[in-house]
């Protein structure tokens, strides 16, 4: 690899091609890019549509290929997955990334530093590609397994201490499961495609390197499956144990409220303008309370053997 030079500049990788590193382009760069490359404004907009699902593509008269790939994005607030286009034309190779997909031209830039220059040199534009989705399918692997730690934490700090903020938390880690699976059904889908209908031509250990990140994704799609099952499920099982907590809680103070009701009641009673029991007596009073207790005290047994008082 030469260096790294101004964006849009290409970037000779060997003597089998350049690679052009596209990152949030204006519109004078896109008009450049139609321009001097030759792109067509149909494969341009495919490859930095942000909605585009992932699939290949392939302009025959333009002699343009596209291969359109799911990859995590970096730390985004609104959603965990977002496309990346691999743009293939003669001999260069154009990856096209926005806002929190960026990371990936570092990925490029390592991937290629890190290998040995006579591996560098043998490099087709399809293997460079090829190397970079096996290493983007792999990093959904470990943010699943980050998923799956934080859900375990979580299961374990609720069996100590419930807190309504926990389920927010499961919440988000469903959200994040629902982009990964979705994203990892649709790069496998990609991917199956790709290996019946190359959108550019593919040798035996290529062919066999697509198998390989075929088998990643899928393997990623299982561990997703999972863990977005174990989620949700203790995410239903957190919010029963909610709704019983909340359940025993109202149960618990109408129970207190009738017992609450005798005091009234009695206290009304004898607070009317009529001729009473104990009036005149000198302890009358006293009576009168001994009594509330004695009722509460009865009623308070009757909810009990109802079972009222448990929690």
């Amino acid at each position: 690899m030469k260096g790294y030079f101004s964006m849009l500049t290409p970037i000779e990788i060997n003597n089998r091609f350049e690679w052009v590193d596209v990152q949030d382009e204006n519109d004078s760069e896109h008009q450049r890019l139609i321009r001097s490359y030759k792109l067509t404004e149909e494969m341009y907009g495919y490859a930095t549509d942000p909605s585009e699902r992932a699939r290949i593509e392939f302009d025959k008269d333009g002699g343009i290929s596209l291969i359109i790939f799911n990859v995590i994005t970096d730390e985004s607030p609104e959603q965990a997955t977002a496309p990346v286009g691999f743009l293939f034309k003669g001999k260069r190779v154009f990856t096209f990334t926005s806002g929190d997909t960026n990371y990936v031209h570092n990925l490029v830039i390592n991937s290629s530093s890190s290998l040995k220059l006579p591996v560098i040199e043998e490099q087709e534009p399809i293997d460079a590609i090829l190397g970079l989705m096996y290493k983007l399918t792999t990093t959904y692997l470990d943010k699943i397994n980050a998923i799956d730690r934080r859900r375990a934490k979580i299961q374990q700090n609720l069996k100590i201490n419930p807190e309504h903020s926990a389920i927010n938390e499961l919440m988000d880690l469903e959200t994040k499961l629902v982009y990964y699976l979705t994203s990892l059904k649709a790069n496998t889908s990609m991917l199956q495609d790709l290996q019946r209908t190359p959108v550019v031509p593919v040798n035996d250990d290529q062919r066999e390197h697509i198998t390989d990140i075929v088998v990643e994704s899928q393997q990623g799609l299982e561990m997703a499956q999972m863990a977005s099952e174990v989620v949700e499920r203790v995410s239903n099982a957190y919010s029963k144990l909610i709704d019983n907590n909340l359940n025993n809680t109202m149960k618990f103070l109408t129970a207190y409220s009738i017992i609450m009701t005798v005091p009234t009641i009695v206290s009304g009673f004898f607070g009317e303008n009529v001729k009473l029991p104990f009036e005149t007596h000198q302890f009358g009073w006293q009576i009168t309370v001994l009594i509330m207790v004695l009722l509460g005290f009865a009623v308070y047994l009757v909810l009990r053997h109802y079972k009222f008082f448990d929690r």
